[in-house]
């Protein structure tokens, strides 16, 4: 419907013109007292004209809709050609918008400099942040050989370097989660889940967690770096919310999907806060109770995933625990190198 009035709104001047030219021609032969078969036969003629010039009028006003509404159901493109102009009118338009098309191009490659200017002094401030903290539990080691008697602060000072180191790779990786850096192969899960439990062995040791693994040879499409980084997210976060108990980490498979599921016996997470444990800056209950929450690991986490192609869930119990599932599809992913 909106096709045809917008076809009678632009062309109603000519239509107009024909149609009052048909019905003047038409009175003039009836005025001359032209036979009645001559008056028809003339009628005749004059409506198939009209017909005739409208129809091939409507075939070019729709092909010139259709093209246009291509565009619209596409990407905009720098080159994008638009239908040639008709009319000056046309032009007009054609020209305002490859001058705004041209103006948002700049504007995107500017804020794409911008986006990598900023990634990359990211990048190197982390690299530089990492000297000082290197060198700092460098010092707590020299230290804790010296005066043995001050083990017990050691450790804690050691504890909060190791926390604003997972900091500083926690604003590196956001930086990088909207890039193209990610490489699928099959990784083992086994490899990743035990360096995991390495790297947090002294946080567990340290608040008498124990651990519950049992090896496994399962094999997953997946970004070993950045699957790495989930499940040393994961971890920490087990064990910040525990005070004593074991956290157990299973793997295995079905059909569809393969698994990995860390299950904690900390504090839990309430029910009407799980839909929301994946939004960004969103800390619930358990964050307001601990003031080192920043929201940000399990929206990384989901965001990660979700690229690399896997689930994430959680399920939780207040007072019992909490378990976050990470699903692998089985099928058959096109892996480019």
């Amino acid at each position: 419907m909106k096709v045809w009035k917008g076809f009678i709104r632009r062309n109603k001047g000519w239509l107009g013109l024909f149609t009052g030219m048909t019905a003047s021609h038409l009175f003039y032969l009836y005025l001359m007292r032209v036979p009645k078969a001559d008056l028809v036969y003339s009628t005749c003629i004059d409506v198939g004209i009209f017909l005739v010039i409208s129809l091939v009028m409507w075939i070019t006003y729709q092909k010139k809709v259709q093209r246009l509404r291509q565009f619209l159901s596409c990407p905009l493109e720098n080159n994008m050609q638009l239908p040639e102009a008709e009319e000056y009118l046309e032009e007009l338009y054609t020209e305002l918008f490859s001058r705004a098309n041209e103006e948002r191009a700049e504007a995107m490659r500017r804020a794409g400099r911008e986006k990598q200017e900023q990634r990359e002094y990211y990048a190197r401030w982390v690299h530089q942040i990492k000297t000082p903290i290197a060198a700092m539990q460098l010092l707590l080691q020299m230290q804790r050989e010296e005066a043995p008697e001050r083990y017990k602060e050691q450790e804690e000072i050691e504890e909060q370097l190791f926390r604003i180191e997972q900091y500083v790779s926690m604003a590196l990786q956001y930086q990088r989660k909207d890039s193209h850096d990610y490489v699928l192969h099959s990784i083992a899960l086994d490899g990743i889940i035990r360096d995991s439990i390495h790297k947090y062995a002294k946080m567990m040791i340290r608040k008498k967690i124990g651990i519950q693994y049992e090896s496994c040879d399962l094999v997953v499409t997946s970004d070993e770096k950045w699957l790495s980084f989930v499940v040393e997210q994961l971890l920490p976060n087990a064990v910040k919310y525990m005070q004593e108990g074991v956290i157990t980490i299973q793997t295995g498979q079905n059909e569809t999907e393969a698994f990995l599921c860390i299950e904690d016996q900390g504090i839990g997470i309430r029910q009407e806060d799980i839909p929301r444990v994946f939004e960004q800056g969103y800390t619930g209950f358990n964050g307001h109770t601990d003031k080192h929450s920043t929201g940000i690991g399990l929206y990384l986490c989901k965001q990660v995933l979700t690229k690399l192609g896997h689930t994430i869930r959680i399920t939780s119990e207040p007072g019992k625990g909490t378990q976050v599932w990470i699903g692998f599809s089985l099928q058959k992913i096109d892996i480019r190198d």
